[in-house]
């Protein structure tokens, strides 16, 4: 692909920690409805994802282990949380009643951890966590460090490590489409100027389905879909 039809940048924007959001009802749908659970993994060098281990209920539990996500956060056709994560996390909304704010203040996972990784086949690099205050890494940190994460600007490097022509061209094409999206709102020649970012690398896949645990105790699998 010409490089000219390729823009990058070397300013990321830090953004600090927002209150916890304040939930809005979503129209409930149905597991089918939500195709399939990922988009298939893309080929990308020398990055390996540990198989994730989900059980049949609202937790992601490990074999063996006593390790699960926060309901919030658990692996599901269904998740509870309606999440773009191309988006703030101020915009989730919820088809769930009785998910109340402080619930993003409590721990991502069980038992509490300071750090944890997440790994998804879809990105080329892992996403790393740390508690903001502290002690242990909240539901809120999890959703914020993802959305933090995928708003950093992609390197010519990362790029190049999608190795296909046709990929490359997918991620041009989300990131053309995500400014489109903006055009004629405040901030849409900013975003056109400041090139392709991580978000751009899952072509349009944004919905949040949840994190599971691998084998690793510090590594937790993402799904998207």
């Amino acid at each position: 692909m010409p490089s000219r039809h390729v823009r990058f940048s070397s300013v990321n924007k830090i953004y600090s920690l927002p209150p916890p959001p304040l939930l809005s009802r979503a129209v409930s749908s149905s597991a089918s409805s939500l195709g399939p659970l990922t988009p298939p993994p893309l080929p990308y060098m020398g990055f390996a994802v540990p198989t994730p281990q989900m059980s049949k209920g609202p937790f992601s539990n490990a074999s063996g282990m006593n390790r699960r996500a926060h309901n919030l956060l658990a692996l599901s056709t269904n998740p509870i949380l309606r999440y773009n994560v191309s988006q703030h996390p101020s915009t989730i909304s919820t088809h769930h009643s009785g998910v109340a704010p402080a619930a993003f203040l409590e721990p991502a996972i069980y038992p509490p951890q300071q750090a944890i990784t997440l790994v998804t086949p879809h990105l080329p690099w892992s996403i790393q966590v740390s508690a903001v205050n502290g002690r242990y890494v909240t539901v809120g940190d999890m959703l914020l460090t993802v959305h933090r994460t995928l708003q950093m600007n992609s390197t010519p490097a990362e790029f190049n490590m999608l190795r296909t022509e046709q990929l490359m061209r997918r991620v041009s094409r989300a990131y053309t489409q995500r400014c489109e999206r903006l055009r004629g709102q405040r901030g849409y020649a900013e975003e056109k100027r400041g090139g392709i970012k991580r978000v751009d690398f899952l072509m349009g896949y944004t919905s949040f389905q949840g994190i599971a645990p691998t084998a690793d105790p510090d590594v937790w699998t993402l799904s998207i879909s």
